[in-house]
């Protein structure tokens, strides 16, 4: 007989018993199956993970959806969609469901207290049966609580109030705590405590649902209490999927350990299997909204007292305290990392403006160079500097990977001119443990370490050629291995190479491998020299000497006249490096209160190639020298001083260390000498 009547109801059987019950609702589909994510799940392998379908339209129907046994109703196996009628029987595998309209219509299920002749076994084991479902407690409602609320109770002894004010009571101070408790796992001990105290029972659980690895729901034990002393037994698959399926919490009577053997995780170790069977339990959900993200488990044992509905009242307010203090223990997780995030990303920048100051320049050739690095520092392109030692080349190749999309990701530097051929490829690839006398540990190399980051490789000049393949591997983005090892290792990093080597002369030498210089030479920036920049020489020696004094908090304020002459005369074979050496000489040395060039100590070391102080020749002069006199030089910074000070003589006088009236006298000769 066809109904239309949409109020429907699917009892799940074993043999003459209900397991379970679902109320049927137009527009919720659901699904029969083995997979634990559907609405009805059967555990038989028989059945295929999405068997059949149970929907409405104009009336109940069922279809199988492409099994690999079929699906029967009323012992009749279906080809397509079957209209269901009350009191029809589908079978999914091992599984019985009966569809009806009313459940007056259907015999309900006998109460059997313990196991006993009446009951029905399947394989040997009792089948549980859900008496309860919840989806709220009455202690954590307004009204209900105001029901018991009477002028003439104040005073008695907690103890001695009726529920819910006992437990609410218990409640309110468990917030308390769980709202000073910021470890996730005391805070689930503490509220099991209160769970077992409140209901007298000996067994329960705090379990949060996760991801695997494999993408998959798992039920992860957070905290267990057993007063009993035995084991810990996790919550069934069945009942966990009733609770997620419809919301609510359930009570469920005559539990048996071999549906409680789900394979939930309690640490590094699997529930135990043993049998010990298990006469009722309680599962209510956690839940953060609307969503479902644990649960809350306790159950009673054989011979210990059947847990009851006012235990699953006490259980429902508890998982709906915990539920906010997961939540609260998530924001603040979530806080935490955004803080770190912040430091992380607040120090790099800090390190990115002290670079920045770092790069003391007035030169055209260096503003040519800064503007170079703005245009390479976005592109993925590898980059070739040369230039003299200690010219700068580290500063500028930091200068590259702050500007480019890998500023977030690791710089890391390493001079390869430093190092053996053998030490030099374990520092670049890594080794693995036991590769070597000394290697007692496997060790991360320098591209591994610059993985998403910038690898800057100094002297590269100096690599042998066999180091010089291997580098061009990986240069060319083939995976490497590590000394002594035989996995292979794919990094994503961005070469910055430096050296001071003439690399054309080394190819037509055979020292270096030409494949690797042009794949090298795809940018290629030259730093000059400090000597071809001479306008930096004086702001870059006053920078480093700001830089010991604000360390110190004493020292020269500045540099004489003479020492500034020296310092410009200077040829500098050592670049900025030789120039911070000095200044850091000067600032230890000097005792008044301007350096002099005898604080500077200046070497005279005669380096081939480079043009000593006194020696150069016109035509080997750097590249924007100019010829002037010591008075030139002397008027230029006069009136450089005059400038910064604003015209302030006095002050100018001071800084020059003159007195004010030498001062005027230079200025009025300077200006009866010009034309």
């Amino acid at each position: 007989m066809q109904q239309n009547n949409s109020s429907a109801y699917l009892i799940i059987r074993q043999g003459s018993r209900w397991t379970d019950v679902f109320r049927l609702e137009p527009g919720r589909p659901l699904i029969v199956g083995r997979a634990s994510s559907n609405e009805i799940p059967v555990a038989d392998d028989r059945s295929s993970r999405r068997h059949a379908e149970i929907y409405f339209d104009d009336g109940w129907y069922v279809r199988d959806l492409g099994s690999r046994n079929g699906t029967f109703v009323d012992g009749r196996k279906i080809e397509q969609s079957q209209l269901l009628n009350p009191g029809s029987t589908i079978a999914v595998a091992s599984c019985k469901m009966t569809f009806t309209n009313s459940l007056e219509e259907v015999a309900p299920p006998l109460e059997v207290e313990g196991p006993g002749p009446e009951s029905t076994r399947e394989g040997g084991i009792e089948v549980s049966r859900i008496i309860h479902r919840q989806s709220k407690s009455a202690i954590l409602d307004p009204e209900a609580f105001q029901q018991v609320i009477r002028k003439d109770r104040v005073g008695e002894p907690m103890a001695s109030l009726a529920p819910p004010i006992a437990p609410a009571i218990a409640l309110l101070q468990l917030a308390f705590e769980l709202a000073r408790e910021n470890n996730l796992f005391r805070g689930c001990e503490r509220a099991l405590d209160r769970l077992l105290d409140e209901t007298q029972c000996q067994s329960a659980g705090i379990l949060k649902i996760e991801s695997s690895e494999s993408g998959n729901a798992e039920r992860k034990v957070l905290a267990a209490v057993q007063r009993s002393g035995k084991a810990y037994h996790p919550v069934s698959d069945s009942l966990a999927a009733s609770v997620l399926r419809e919301g609510n919490a359930l009570l469920a009577r005559n539990i048996h350990d071999s549906e409680l053997a789900g394979g939930v995780s309690y640490g590094n170790t699997m529930a135990n299997s043993q049998v010990h069977a298990t006469s009722s339990a309680i599962l209510a959900p956690i839940r953060e909204g609307a969503e479902c993200v644990g649960f809350v488990h306790l159950y009673s044992r054989v011979g210990e007292p059947d847990l009851a509905p006012e235990h699953l009242e006490v259980a429902l307010a508890i998982a709906d305290v915990v539920g906010t203090f997961f939540a609260n223990i998530q924001k603040q997780q979530q806080l935490e990392i955004k803080l770190k995030s912040s430091r992380s990303r607040i120090n790099e920048l800090e390190q990115q403006l002290g670079r920045s100051e770092e790069w003391i320049s007035s030169s055209q050739a260096m503003d040519r160079l800064r503007e170079q690095v703005a245009r390479v520092g976005p592109t993925s392109a590898t980059v070739l500097l040369r230039g003299e030692s200690g010219s700068g080349k580290e500063l500028v190749a930091r200068s590259i990977h702050d500007s480019s999309q890998r500023a977030a990701g690791p710089f890391v530097a390493i001079n390869c001119a430093a190092l053996t051929p053998t030490l030099l490829e374990s520092e670049l690839f890594g080794h693995e443990k036991g590769s070597f006398t000394g290697a007692t540990e496997r060790k991360l190399g320098k591209f591994e370490q610059a993985h998403q980051g910038t690898l800057m490789l100094d002297e590269l000049g100096e690599m042998s050629l066999e180091i010089q393949a291997k580098f061009l591997r990986v240069l060319e983005g083939k995976p490497f291995e590590r000394v002594g090892g035989s996995k292979p290792i794919q990094v994503d990093v961005r070469v910055v190479a430096a050296t001071n080597k003439d690399l054309e002369q080394a190819v037509a030498d055979g020292s270096f491998r030409s494949d690797l210089y042009f794949r090298l030479r795809v940018i290629e920036l030259r730093i000059p020299a400090l000597r071809e920049r001479p306008d930096d020489i004086l702001p870059i020696a006053e920078h480093f000497l700001a830089q010991f004094r604000s360390k110190s908090g004493h020292g020269p304020e500045g540099f004489s006249d003479r020492a500034r002459a020296a310092m410009r005369a200077y040829h500098w074979p050592g670049n900025v490096r030789e120039l911070r050496n000095a200044v850091e000489r000067a600032f230890v040395l000097c005792n008044g209160v301007l350096a002099d060039p005898e604080d500077l100590a200046l070497s005279y070391l005669q380096i081939p190639g480079i043009p000593s102080l006194g020696g150069q020749s016109a035509a080997n002069q750097p590249a924007g020298y100019q010829e002037r006199t010591l008075e030139d030089v002397e008027m230029e910074h006069i009136a450089a001083t005059l400038e910064y000070t604003g015209g302030q003589k006095n002050r100018a006088a001071a800084i020059l260390g003159i007195e004010r009236s030498t001062l005027d006298r230079k200025i009025k000769r300077q200006k009866s000498d010009s034309p």
